[in-house]
């Protein structure tokens, strides 16, 4: 039996072409230059993240030092280094709307949780009726800009003659009305990669239904309630328009104060406080991207 030897296939490439191109991939790389490869890319990658990291703490630098200024006015870069101003942002004309702050957000953030937490689970469990609608109108407030439902509150008020709620009261219904979004969309997100059967495994089991809820669900959908509550919490305590008309003497948030004290001074002590408010979002995201990675809810959808 004669074997006969078969052309390669027209391909259009010659012989030299294919074994040229063999050739390439075939291309010994040294372990040292491999390794230097690695370690120049790897370098590049650190250089980035620090220049953006920078890029983002530059404004803080700025106002941590300018905060730090004799000069009775804002000046960088400051001319001395002094704590004047900080001893007056430590006083009680800043300390109170602070801690009126976060008061307010803490119980903002404790009732959009609890509600949003509750929503969420009905939607994404419930088959009534009308749950895309309720979704939506849930969702709603994310559409309509904050000062209009400022508005909207303030003269829902003066005209059931319930002014004497505003205030505290007030500002916790405003800034509920715009966090439970937030709430909502952290929940529906963790529930939409909860495997339901984990529940009905463990009510086989015997477990209850709260026992079911504490040791079951609650483990696997806690990062997106804990996400809801830090954002909510952070949205709530750098409100404006809402908090613009719905505050009184006494009750007064900390981003009002500042706008207050702004129509008459400009002084450093406006750039120490800010520096104090930047401080604790910034502790809050740290928190958030820690414990939860609030991150992952912000740009995953359900």
């Amino acid at each position: 039996m004669t074997i006969r030897p078969t052309s390669p296939p027209e391909t259009g490439l010659n012989a030299e072409t294919v074994v040229a191109s063999d050739k390439a991939r075939l291309q010994y790389i040294s372990p040292q230059r491999a390794r230097a490869e690695q370690l120049l890319a790897s370098g590049l990658y650190k250089v980035a993240v620090a220049g953006v990291i920078a890029f983002a703490l530059a404004p803080v630098i700025v106002v941590f030092l300018t905060s730090l200024s004799p000069s009775p006015f804002l000046e960088f870069p400051p001319s001395g280094i002094s704590f004047r101003w900080w001893n007056a942002a430590l006083t009680s004309t800043w300390l109170d709307p602070l801690w009126f702050s976060l008061r307010l957000a803490v119980v903002v953030s404790l009732i959009s949780t609890t509600l949003g937490t509750l929503a969420a689970f009905a939607i994404s469990r419930g088959s009534f009726r009308g749950r895309e609608m309720l979704s939506t109108f849930l969702l709603s407030p994310l559409l309509i800009p904050q000062i209009v439902i400022g508005v909207a509150l303030l003269q829902y008020l003066s005209v059931l003659h319930l002014r004497s709620l505003i205030g505290l009261p007030a500002l916790v219904v405003g800034h509920v009305v715009i966090t439970i979004p937030y709430v909502l969309r952290t929940v529906l997100v963790s529930l939409s990669g909860f495997d339901i059967r984990l529940e009905w495994a463990a009510r086989d089991l015997g477990a209850g239904p709260i026992q079911t809820f504490r040791y079951v669900t609650l483990p696997i959908v806690k990062n997106g309630v804990f996400a809801g509550a830090v954002i909510s919490f952070i949205i709530s305590f750098n409100d404006v328009p809402i908090s613009l008309f719905l505050n009184r003497p006494g009750q007064i948030p900390i981003p009002i104060r500042i706008l207050n004290y702004m129509e008459y001074r400009f002084d450093p002590a406006l750039a120490a406080v800010a520096v104090v408010t930047v401080g604790i979002v910034l502790i809050l995201i740290a928190i958030g991207q820690r414990f939860a990675r609030v991150s992952e809810y912000i740009y995953q959808q359900d």
